[in-house]
């Protein structure tokens, strides 16, 4: 059986509350996938359900626990180029480029604060579909 919740508050552009904890089996180190509810994928010529349609978020890992609640923050990666290389007559202004690793947020306007955010900034919304990752995913 799959364990499922709900973001329950958006608390900063990294980290989120899901509306399971300790006394529904939540440890620390656990991964959650955040979910867009789902959408019904309809027959255009029968109008028969064909199935549902989930699409993942983001993913967090619990750094936190409570009895009736847990706290996931974001922990993937991804590679950005910085810097410029430029023309070869200014380029020794901007340095050389180079990749960055950066984790990815909640945020849907791509800012870079570590401070109490505001649901209407994210992209992820309370009431999202929280599911427990399960090894190996």
């Amino acid at each position: 059986m799959t364990l499922k919740g709900k973001v329950a508050a958006i608390l900063n552009e990294r980290e989120l509350a899901v509306n399971l904890g300790s006394d529904s089996g939540v440890e620390v180190g656990m991964k959650f996938k955040v979910v867009e509810p789902s959408r019904q994928i309809l027959d255009p010529d029968t109008a028969e359900v064909l199935g549902t349609f989930d699409r993942e978020k983001i993913r967090v890992k619990v750094v936190e626990v409570t009895p009736r609640y847990s706290v996931g923050s974001t922990y993937e990666t991804y590679q950005v180029t910085v810097g410029s290389g430029g023309s070869p007559d200014i380029s020794h202004l901007f340095g050389r480029s180079r990749e960055v690793t950066r984790v990815r947020t909640l945020r849907a306007d791509g800012g870079l604060y570590l401070e109490p955010m505001d649901e209407t900034k994210s992209f992820v919304h309370i009431g999202d579909l929280a599911v427990l990752v399960e090894d190996g995913l």
